[in-house]
């Protein structure tokens, strides 16, 4: 008869019991596995919320119920609410061109422009994105984009006297160069009611055309620095501001220009004017001025603080959105209340 050797043999009653909680763990394992890869349907997340301070803003828009702001890397944020949350707009860009400026044409349309000439659209309110313009050979910024008071041409102007003409709607643009320019960096554009496009650029530099931006003459508002603002207040009125907190007024669309005093020696970068007339200015040190346009006595709302402010945007309610260093921020205009309300 044959015997099972010493190590060997068959199993016996005892070696079950002693296996079982090993058989039983692998079970579950491989149970795990199988429900683990099971398809199943997704649960709703949330939809993804950004802090707008921690992103670079170089320009506000509004169109219709949405807020959108742009900035560094090319990012365009979009929110329902001035004060937040903050969501990634459908962007077209993928190489990381700094957005400069926003501009709203309509409820619908609104454009973007950044480095390398870069110019994006979109035509759903601020949603999506499309890229209508690039030119990664050419790395100069577009700084600002304006729309002519009749509606039809387009005008983008940037560093080095950079100037992009469309008569299309922005399906296509052509360049252009004014010698008047100089090779001047063309910072800010802005358009009267009745068609006065003024220009805002380095070295004192303020021109003004009459002819849809056809030609160009240069104004003498006798300052060597730069301008890096316009702003028309209805009629023949404007404001010019920029470097040492300098503020120019013109009642007669640029023949003249008188000095006003806007208590600051900070440089000015941004400005608007709200819907009950008074005029905001924003810049360096995070500095935020208010004005009424009759008398333009100029009061701080934000003290000093580290960082520059670049642009600044009515919200409604005695409210503006200032963009900057800081990110996007919602600040309450009303004496009686603190200075700043919180972070988009």
């Amino acid at each position: 008869m044959q015997q099972n050797s010493p190590g060997g043999g068959q199993p016996t009653r005892g070696s079950f019991r002693k296996g079982w909680p090993a058989i039983g763990f692998a079970l579950l394992v491989a149970a795990g596995a199988v429900y683990s890869f099971t398809p199943r349907p997704l649960p709703d997340f949330p939809e993804t919320q950004l802090q707008a301070g921690q992103l670079l803003i170089n320009g506000l828009a509004r169109s219709g119920d949405h807020f959108v702001a742009g900035g560094a890397k090319g990012r365009i944020l979009i929110a329902d609410s001035a004060d937040g949350p903050w969501r990634n707009a459908d962007a077209s860009s993928d190489t990381g061109s700094a957005i400069t400026r926003l501009l709203t044409v309509d409820d619908r349309t609104l454009f973007a422009v950044g480095h390398n000439l870069l110019i994006q659209r979109s035509e759903d309110g601020g949603l999506t994105w499309q890229r209508v313009h690039e030119d990664l050979d050419i790395p100069e910024p577009l700084l600002d984009i304006a729309v002519t008071a009749d509606g039809e041409r387009l005008i983008a102007v940037g560093g080095f006297g950079q100037y992009l003409v469309s008569d299309d709607g922005g399906e296509n643009w052509q360049s252009h160069r004014h010698e008047v320019f100089n090779g001047s960096h063309l910072n800010d554009l802005a358009v009267a009611d009745d068609g006065t496009l003024l220009l805002a650029a380095e070295r004192g530099l303020v021109l003004r055309s009459r002819d849809r931006g056809e030609s160009w003459e240069a104004l003498d508002v006798d300052y060597p620095g730069s301008m890096f603002g316009a702003l028309p207040l209805g009629g023949e009125r404007w404001i010019v501001f920029g470097m040492e907190g300098k503020v120019f007024e013109t009642r007669d669309h640029g023949d003249s220009w008188a000095e006003v005093d806007s208590g600051v020696e900070d440089t000015l970068f941004g400005g608007t004017q709200l819907a009950d007339g008074r005029v905001v200015l924003v810049g360096g040190m995070q500095r935020v001025l208010v004005a009424e346009p009759d008398t333009f006595d100029f009061r701080v709302v934000q003290p000093s603080k580290q960082g520059n402010y670049a642009t600044v945007l009515g919200a409604g309610d005695s409210r503006v959105i200032v963009g900057g260093e800081p990110g996007a921020r919602l600040i309450d205009l009303s004496p009686q209340t603190s200075n700043n309300t919180g972070e988009g």
